[in-house]
């Protein structure tokens, strides 16, 4: 039974490949390679800060891993076979957070009329693993880190920093980290930020990164986000 499903997973895999390729316009491998080495990958705002992997805070990178993509620098590269071998061995669903978000807008950024309602499915999922095929864990992660939108029209950790916080990068405090990385899910401000920011800190407990008296300190200070601003009319 196991190898007639690895069979059928490998022919669902093909038929995938091949009916991204020739049906939906998904970027190849080749097209992905040519991008940009460094700078935005896939901007989808002209004029957004770029801040390269290296410049970022250490905490920062480390703590967005803990939190949406534990196994991102460890697992194998996203293909069907070795998804489904994984959750055969027990070890889970591979979490694939930040490759499904660079995914998502690249996608919108260089082909955005390939795929809808089904055929997104399948285009995103080819492409995901075209990119985890082609491009450095790195190069994902700063494209996660620079491109993503977090409200208050900002797109990557610089933007979002100086407009949720009035603040560079570099001198965001560790409860402002954690709730700058709870924008990659939630970008709006809202009431239950404190309770986001608290979910961030703990995993950043778990992993390691901070210990418990400055998880406790950053819980109990106050959020420190400036006033959006105003709309135009």
């Amino acid at each position: 039974m196991l190898s007639l499903a690895v069979v059928l997973l490998l022919y669902a895999e093909g038929y995938a490949i091949w009916y991204a390729k020739y049906h939906l316009g998904v970027p190849t491998e080749a097209e992905i390679a040519a991008l940009p080495a460094t700078g935005h990958l896939c901007p989808l705002e002209a004029g957004s800060p770029y801040v390269a992997l290296a410049d970022m805070p250490l905490l920062l990178r480390q703590a967005v891993i803990a939190s949406a993509g534990a196994d991102f620098q460890t697992r194998p590269n996203l293909v069907l076979p070795a998804m489904a071998a994984a959750i055969v061995k027990g070890d889970g669903r591979p979490d694939t957070r930040i490759t499904f978000a660079v995914t998502r807008h690249c996608l919108h950024a260089l082909a955005p009329d390939c795929c809808r309602g089904l055929d997104w499915h399948i285009g995103s999922t080819v492409f995901m693993g075209r990119l985890e095929r082609t491009l450095s864990r790195e190069r994902i992660l700063d494209a996660y880190l620079n491109d993503s939108y977090l409200g208050r029209n900002a797109y990557g950790v610089a933007a979002a920093a100086a407009a949720h916080f009035g603040k560079p990068l570099a001198d965001l405090d560790i409860g402002e980290v954690a709730l700058l990385i709870a924008r990659f899910q939630t970008p709006r401000p809202s009431e239950r930020d404190s309770e986001r920011r608290s979910y961030i800190l703990d995993r950043m407990l778990s992993a390691g990164l901070i210990d418990e008296a400055q998880a406790t300190a950053a819980k109990a200070a106050p959020l420190s986000l400036i006033a959006a601003p105003p709309r135009n009319p």
